[in-house]
Formats: structure tokens, sequence, C-alpha cells
């Protein structure tokens, strides 16, 4: 994996992941868990179920994650999502969802293009 390529192909900072990890090996090992994870799909399963309190909560750790992988564009609609749905017991979220569904796809993308 040239995980520079994968930082340029989704528009993320590559510099501030390494600033972060120090080297390109705990980037890799990080972002392969991260596409691992349930993460993602557990904010949608709680948009979907309509449950407002948890796509907070799962958004804000999503946010967190994304901050620390410095995965720019999944961190903006992260914290974008969980100020939105923040002490609310629901939300109009429905455009936050598809560009967060459209900007995981650019990840998932590239992830996958440098792993075949």
């Amino acid at each position: 994996m040239n995980i520079k390529k994968f930082y340029e192909d989704t528009n993320s900072n590559y510099q501030g992941a390494l600033s972060i990890m120090m080297n390109d090996l705990l980037i890799e090992r990080m972002i392969k868990k991260f596409m691992e994870s349930n993460s993602y799909h557990a904010i949608i399963e709680a948009y979907e179920a309509n449950n407002i309190k948890e796509v907070f909560a799962l958004s804000h750790s999503f946010k967190g994650v994304t901050g620390n992988l410095s995965l720019t564009n999944l961190f903006k609609l992260a914290s974008e999502l969980t100020e939105a749905t923040r002490n609310k017991e629901s939300a109009d979220i429905k455009d936050l969802i598809e560009q967060l569904k459209a900007e995981y796809k650019v990840v998932v993308d590239a992830f996958n293009a440098l792993n075949n």
C-alpha cells in the first residue's frame, strides 16, 4: 500500500497523520483497522433506526478516529454530524448522512485500489 497515494486520493492530510503516528507502517496499520471496523456502518444503522442519540455517540467517536487518522473530509463530516445531533432527540441530518456515505465510498475505493 502506498499510504501517501491513499491520502492524496482521499484529499486527506498525510503530514497530519505522520505527525501523530510517526511512520508509514503505523499509519497503514491504523488505516486497515479503520477500514475493518464497523464504525461507519453503525452510524448508518443508527440513522436508519432514527436513533439520533446513538448517531451522536457514534459520530463523536468516528470524529476522533478520523481526526487522528487525518482523514480530512470524513473528519469534517463527522464533526458536523456530531454537532447536528448533540443533545437532540431528532434532527434533520439526511444531507449530512448522504455526504458521509459519498465520502466514505471515496475512502473505501482509495483503500481498495491500493490493496489490489
